[in-house]
């Protein structure tokens, strides 16, 4: 298995070449394909109360070979759907943000003649800040995130199924059911102190700590554990969990070049002092984390080239870092600007 550096120096090298390329096409003289000033999206109002935005987004790939040397005959599709919705008030001393996020992309192959989801995200925020001082002021905060359809592993071969016990759980069968739609489920809730030390359009950035609270239903579910000693598949039992104790994070975002270049990357950690693990794991061996970074460009109106890169660790749910790149050339709608 490839470790978290390599994908993380991988990532970074896609990043500096996305970044190097459109910053050269946004250097050379536009010959009116760019969006103008007025044509892209801004940031939220200054102005002061509600401010609602929401956009779709559609995602579409294909390659068709037929005696290409090397290649399998056949068609490859990849899909995508995106929602992006927001919903902030901003007045005197209170500013509520309010984010939702549905992100689905579905996969077919030759190898594979089925349809494969290859991400699939429900993502729902609310952070409420009292600004007491320009910069500093109590937050609480709500976090809701999920899948909203089932899991499955699929093999282009019969395999068998096993728990890492040995027990048998299908024999000869090319799928496996593995989690079900909203699981697993996990919700985060955090009260403290947030720190605002940089606030433009170019550039916010946001510090936030407190005490928090996360409950993760997945009892029921399934996740790959194979270590490749025998011929069957191992997948591991997951469980339900819940912790609290000390949260901080730091996120950061922005825009440039009147919009076309935005930018995002946020950092949260959770020291579970209370927590409910059956091994009996300390605090560090038990800490959660969650990093991710997002660069995109706006091409067009409605259209944008995004790399997006996330990584988090929980090791009550499973004992690995999980991460995930994407490269996507999305086509975007925007409802409500």
């Amino acid at each position: 298995m490839r470790s978290i550096s390599s994908y993380v120096v991988s990532s970074v090298t896609a990043a500096a070449l996305l970044a190097t390329l459109g910053g050269s096409a946004l250097a050379a003289a536009d010959p009116g394909y760019l969006p103008k000033e007025g044509e892209v999206v801004k940031p939220p109002a200054e102005t002061g109360g509600w401010d609602p935005a929401l956009s779709l987004g559609a995602t579409v790939a294909i390659t068709t070979n037929s005696s290409v040397v090397g290649q399998q005959d056949g068609s490859s599709w990849t899909f995508g759907l995106n929602l992006l919705g927001r919903l902030d008030f901003l007045e005197d001393i209170h500013d509520w943000r309010n984010t939702l996020k549905i992100n689905e992309v579905l996969t077919r192959t030759p190898a594979l003649d089925e349809w494969i989801k290859t991400a699939d995200q429900l993502y729902f925020e609310s952070v409420y800040y009292l600004k007491l001082a320009e910069h500093f002021g109590p937050f609480v905060s709500f976090k809701l995130e999920a899948p909203l359809f089932k899991g499955k592993d699929v093999r282009g071969a019969a395999v068998d199924y096993t728990l890492t016990d040995g027990t048998v759980l299908k024999e000869a069968t090319t799928s496996l059911k593995l989690t079900d739609s909203f699981q697993p489920l996990t919700l985060k809730q955090a009260i403290g102190v947030f720190y605002r030390p940089v606030e433009k359009k170019t550039l916010e950035v946001d510090i936030r700590a407190g005490f928090g609270a996360q409950e993760t239903f997945a009892d029921g579910g399934l996740v790959l554990a194979d270590d490749g000693a025998t011929d069957a598949i191992e997948v591991a039992r997951l469980a339900d969990f819940v912790q609290a104790g000390a949260v901080i994070g730091v996120e950061a975002k922005g825009a440039a070049e009147d919009g076309r270049l935005f930018y995002s990357a946020h950092a949260e950690v959770m020291f579970p002092v209370i927590n409910d693990d059956p091994a009996g794991r300390d605090v560090i061996e038990l800490t959660n984390y969650d990093l991710g970074a997002k660069l995109g460009f706006k091409l067009f109106e409605w259209a944008s080239l995004d790399y997006e890169i996330k990584a988090f660790r929980q090791p009550a749910l499973v004992d690995a870092w999980q991460i995930q790149n994407n490269l996507l050339l999305t086509f975007s709608y925007s409802v409500i600007d």
